[in-house]
C-alpha cells in the first residue's frame, strides 16, 4: 500500500487580492505561512518519506515546514502545478467577468468544460496531473508521499475518487487552503480516502477561494 497526502497551498497574495494566479507566482501571506505550519504540526506523525511541490512558490513555501519537521527537502514538480489560465494569468476576478464573460461564466457553473483564453483546458490538466500522480505512485511504492499543490489539481482528484470525469467537476466542491486529503492507493489500482479536504486543524486560521472566483 502506498499512502499520498495532498494539501493545498495556504492563502496566497492572490487569494488576497481576488486575482486569478494559475501558473503566475505568488508568495504565501503572513497567514498562509501560519497554516503551513499548522498542516506540518498535523502531518508530523505520519511517516512521510518524500515531499513533492509544484514548483510555484505558494506551493513551495506550504511545504517547506513539512519537509522540515521531517528531515527532507522539498523536491520541486512543475507536473503538479494548477491551470495554465493564459489570458486570465493575474487578472482580477472582476476583470475577468467582464473580458471574457462568457468563458469565465463557464469556469463558475460548469468547470469541467472551461477552458481559459490561451491556457489550459480543465480536461487537459486532468490528464496531466493524473500522470504526474501515477508517476509518484509508480516511484514511490509502499511509501507515505505528501504532495502540494493547487485548488483546480486537488479538485480534479477529488473528482476521480468520488467517481466523476473531469466533465462533471462542477459536482466537486474547491478545498480549503492548507486542507489535507489522505488517500491509501493498493498495487492493483484500488484505494481507499483516509481524509478529503480536512481542515480543522486550522481551526480560526481556516481560510477559501475569494468570493468571485465561484
Amino acid at each position: 500500500m502506498t499512502t499520498l497526502i495532498f494539501v493545498r497551498h495556504g492563502q496566497s497574495e492572490a487569494n488576497l487580492q481576488k486575482v486569478f494566479a494559475g501558473h503566475t507566482n505568488t508568495p504565501l501571506t503572513e497567514l498562509g505561512h501560519r497554516q503551513a505550519e499548522r498542516t506540518a504540526s498535523f502531518l508530523k506523525e505520519y511517516p512521510i518519506t518524500h515531499v513533492y511541490a509544484s514548483d510555484l512558490d505558494r506551493a513551495m513555501q506550504t511545504a517547506e515546514p513539512t519537509a522540515k519537521s521531517h528531515g527532507l527537502s522539498v523536491i520541486p514538480d512543475p507536473g503538479m502545478r494548477e491551470i495554465y489560465a493564459g489570458e486570465w494569468e493575474g487578472r482580477l476576478y472582476e476583470d475577468l467577468m467582464r473580458d471574457f464573460s462568457k468563458s469565465y461564466e463557464t469556469w463558475r457553473k460548469d468547470c469541467g468544460r472551461a477552458h481559459p483564453e490561451g491556457g489550459e483546458s480543465v480536461v487537459a490538466l486532468s490528464v496531466r496531473i493524473y500522470a504526474e500522480v501515477e508517476r509518484i505512485l509508480q516511484k514511490h511504492k509502499g511509501e507515505c508521499v505528501a504532495i502540494f499543490t493547487h485548488a483546480t489539481p486537488i479538485r480534479l482528484l477529488r473528482a476521480k475518487w468520488e467517481g466523476y470525469p473531469p466533465e462533471e467537476l462542477a459536482q466537486v466542491e474547491f478545498c480549503a487552503n492548507a486542507s489535507v486529503s489522505v488517500v491509501d492507493y493498493e498495487d492493483d489500482g484500488s484505494f481507499h480516502v483516509r481524509l478529503c479536504g480536512y481542515d480543522a486543524h486550522q481551526g480560526e486560521l481556516s481560510t477559501s477561494l475569494a468570493k468571485g472566483i465561484v
